[in-house]
Formats: C-alpha cells, structure tokens, sequence
C-alpha cells in the first residue's frame, strides 16, 4: 500500500470516527437542555444570556451538522470498502441525524413541543445506532483479547464494512436510498416555504 493510500484511509476513517463522535456529543447537548435553561434564567444582563443561549445552540446543532456531513462523506461503496464502518448501524444513523436535521430545518424545533421531540428522538437514534456502530463493531476486541475468539465478538467484527462488502453493498443501497426521499421531501417543503413567503411578500405590497 502506497502512502497517498495509506493517507487516504487514515484520513477517511478519522472522519467517520469523529462523525461518530460528534453525534454523542450532539445527543449529550440535546439532552443537556435543562441545565442550559438554569443558567440562561440565572443571567441577569440581556447580552450575556443572549451569547449563553447563541453558544449553545452553536455547539448542539454545529456538531450535529457536521456529525452528518462526516456520515454523508463515509457513506460510499468506496470507502467502505477500505475503511472499517460497523454495518449497519453506522450508515443508518447517519439516515436518523439527517431525519433530525430536516425537522430541525423546516419545523419549530426550539420550543417544547412534537417537533422537539421528534427531533430529540432521531438525534437520540442516531447516536445510539453510531455508538453501538463504533463500540461494538468497529472497535471490537482484537486477537490479544481472549474475547475476541468468542461467537458474539467474532459475529460483530463480521460486520465491518471492510470485511462484509455484500452487507456493505446492501447498506449503502438502503440508506442511501432514504437519504434521497429526505432530500426530496426537504425540497418539496423548502419549495412550499418559499412560495408561502413569496406570496405573503406580494400581499404585503398590495397597496390598501
């Protein structure tokens, strides 16, 4: 193997573990909410609760953007082919952050309400299938550990993409299939937002 594909890999497959990462971390700040609303009642000074809630929003939906972005980028026949990606949770959790960002996009996802929920439980999803993806699978016990000769652990490291390519072909086909239905539904609401403020706009310019 060649150094430009060594650099490669390497690089692809900290991508994906940072992906991974980043939707943890997404999930820990979603959930978080509670203590960053007792803080933001306990400043006084309309600025600084103004940067607390800023920063926090920043954070939460930062890393869960580019938590997808990761998972988007991973998600073809090539890498995994050459990188270890835990099939097939890691690709359908990626399905769940970006279900979590078009609710985000396109409904009030802010205050305490169904959109909030159904946004928290596909950021939650999505997590929890990247964590088992990444703990499980992609990170399970090597020869040195007396485990990794036991059925369980052996049928998990099965599950790698670099070791599965027929699952691998099967998972990229399904979870990029409703990764496309997600972007067709996201134009088709971008569309309807746009021509209701298009015509709210001309109705505004309508003299009395």
């Amino acid at each position: 193997m060649g150094n430009a594909k060594a650099l490669e890999i390497w690089t692809a497959q900290t991508l994906c573990n940072v992906g991974v990462l980043l939707s943890m971390v997404s999930f820990l700040l979603h959930i978080g909410r509670p203590y960053f609303d007792r803080i933001l009642s306990r400043l006084t000074l309309r600025v600084a609760a103004d940067l607390w809630w800023l920063t926090y929003v920043v954070l939460r939906d930062g890393s869960l953007f580019v938590a997808l972005v990761c998972g988007v980028f991973c998600l073809n026949l090539d890498l995994m082919a050459d990188i270890k990606i835990g099939l097939p949770f890691v690709p359908l959790g990626t399905v769940a952050l970006a279900g979590a960002v078009l609710v985000k996009v396109f409904r009030n996802a802010e205050d305490i309400n169904k959109s909030f929920r159904l946004s928290l439980f596909l950021v939650a999803l999505g997590a929890l299938l990247n964590t088992i993806g990444y703990v499980l699978v992609m990170e399970a016990p090597g020869a040195e550990y007396a485990a990794a000769k036991t059925g369980f652990w052996q049928m998990m490291a099965a599950l790698r993409s670099n070791q599965n390519t027929a699952l691998a072909e099967i998972t990229f086909y399904l979870a990029f299939a409703m990764l496309l239905a997600l972007g067709a539904a996201a134009m088709l609401m971008a569309a309807r937002y746009y021509g209701r403020a298009a015509r709210d706009q001309g109705a505004s310019n309508v003299p009395a």
